[in-house]
């Protein structure tokens, strides 16, 4: 598709507007509807969610056409919503594998919508701040060396606050900056609690790798070993889905599947976890293209491998982390589940354009992206990643499973080279309301946390950090 344009159809309201907040989660929900529908590529189901009054200004033929065009763009990684209008019509940057789009979208009271526009994204224009609170001493090479490079990203007066833990040779060097919430001048800390996303799913590949060291599973096994019931779809020209296919992203399982056969709202994110859910979502699943051969991304993916590994393990996932990663690294303020203690420690989470959000909960993709923790926790983390043993788990968690270490995977870990030749094993996370990137150089025994408290985590700026300051150790 050499261009892409409009569809937007305004309907004329009648009556008095519906509550911006209700609104605005409304048109939340239906994007995450239409969101798993793109990545299904069923984009006459996207149709059939369009009130009456859209239809009439389009065909359903017109419009799957122009969908279409949005196929070579790969699958939608992410999405954040960029803000609202007075008219109550919500604007979303979709993040797609090769592409950045922007969605317009207004949900009627019925959950269709009657507003939709897709248009390429431009970045919006924010204002800046000059000064920003911080801990920063500036007394050291690397003081200066961190400051330099979050100073632009901190000039986005839409950003609340930040933390960097810097591990290098053996010592740990922790920077924040901002708030923790807008308005409290109250600066994090290293016990402040961020919710780290899709990082969670290098800890689901280190558990897959215990299980491997003990005998419990290999990495070859068909899945179906470990699921009830029989799934003859979970397979393509009878080559199986296998446990290392779910960490290595080439399962071809979609990214975030509709849920179906529940009376629940599908998108909930508070909605209770069943068995019998997975299974009607696994049963409802096409498999496309020969497992292990293209990577695709895929929270579901890594969220069955969590649930596979609690079966086999007879334990929770939240108990596996303790008993194989918490402990072990002394890991003693991280976290999936939360209570009202934690509060103290939990910084408010912020979308792109600033607006407060609800903290995260998802019972079925806590292996993909349920932890919190804090900047001190992943300091430890990466240390450990660094001193594993050879043979040890952690150590065949960043072995290659797809690829080369130009562009790999390995066990959940992205495994990359530096353009001056250094071996990177990385991955970053993002929720709604928070943005996180891992970067370890083990050649250089030296790693970088970044946590914010801001669902930004496209903002090339806040990637620009992690490079920045690796930049200033090898120049």
């Amino acid at each position: 598709m050499k261009k892409l344009g409009w569809i937007v159809l305004l309907c004329v309201l009648s009556g008095e507007l519906a509550a911006q907040s209700k609104q605005t989660r409304d048109n939340d929900r239906v994007k995450d509807k239409i969101v798993a529908l793109l990545n299904a590529s069923d984009y006459v189901g996207i149709y059939q969610l369009a009130d009456i009054s859209f239809k009439k200004g389009i065909t359903q033929d017109q419009f799957v056409n122009f969908l279409a065009g949005t196929r070579d763009f790969g699958q939608v990684i992410t999405t954040e919503r960029l803000g609202s209008d007075k008219d109550g019509i919500s604007k979303y940057k979709v993040r797609y594998k090769k592409k950045s789009l922007q969605l317009d979208l207004k949900a009627t009271k019925s959950l269709l919508f009657d507003v939709f526009g897709l248009s390429y994204y431009s970045l919006p224009i924010v204002a800046t701040r000059k000064l920003f609170p911080t801990n920063n001493a500036m007394q050291t090479r690397l003081d200066s060396s961190v400051q330099k490079a979050v100073t632009p990203y901190m000039s986005n007066q839409n950003v609340s606050g930040l933390s960097v833990g810097v591990f290098q040779n053996g010592t740990m060097s922790t920077y924040h900056f901002g708030e923790v919430r807008k308005g409290v001048n109250q600066l994090p800390t290293d016990e402040t609690l961020y919710e780290i996303g899709s990082i969670t799913k290098t800890f689901t590949g280190i558990i897959l790798a215990n299980a491997v060291k003990e005998g419990k599973v290999k990495l070859n096994d068909d899945i179906r070993k470990y699921l009830e019931g029989s799934f003859p779809n979970l397979q393509y020209h009878d080559t199986p889905i296998q446990l290392v296919h779910l960490a290595n992203h080439t399962s071809r399982l979609p990214s975030q599947p509709l849920m179906v056969n529940t009376r629940e709202d599908p998108f909930d994110p508070e909605q209770v976890f069943s068995e019998k859910l997975l299974a009607d979502i696994l049963h409802n699943i096409k498999i496309d293209t020969l497992p292990g051969t293209k990577i695709e991304y895929s929270n579901f993916a890594v969220s069955l491998l969590g649930y596979i590994l609690e079966k086999v393990h007879n334990a929770s996932y939240e108990q596996l982390l303790e008993k194989y990663i918490f402990i072990p690294t002394q890991m003693t303020q991280s976290k999936i589940s939360f209570t009202t203690t934690d509060f103290k420690n939990y910084a408010q989470g912020y979308t792109v354009s600033g607006d407060t959000v609800n903290y995260w909960r998802n019972k079925l993709a806590e292996p993909a992206g349920g932890i919190r923790s804090t900047t001190k926790d992943m300091l430890k983390y990466i240390q450990a990643q660094l001193e594993a043993p050879k043979e040890s788990a952690m150590w065949l968690s960043h072995q290659l499973t797809i690829g080369d270490n130009q562009r790999g995977k390995g066990l959940n870990w992205g495994i990359s080279t530096t353009k001056k030749g250094y071996l990177v094993w990385s991955h970053d996370g993002g929720t709604y309301g928070f943005s996180s990137l891992c970067l370890i150089y083990p050649e250089l025994n030296s790693g970088i946390i970044l946590l914010t408290n801001n669902g930004n985590h496209n903002d090339e700026a806040f990637y620009q950090i992690g490079r920045s300051i690796y930049l200033d150790w090898v120049n």
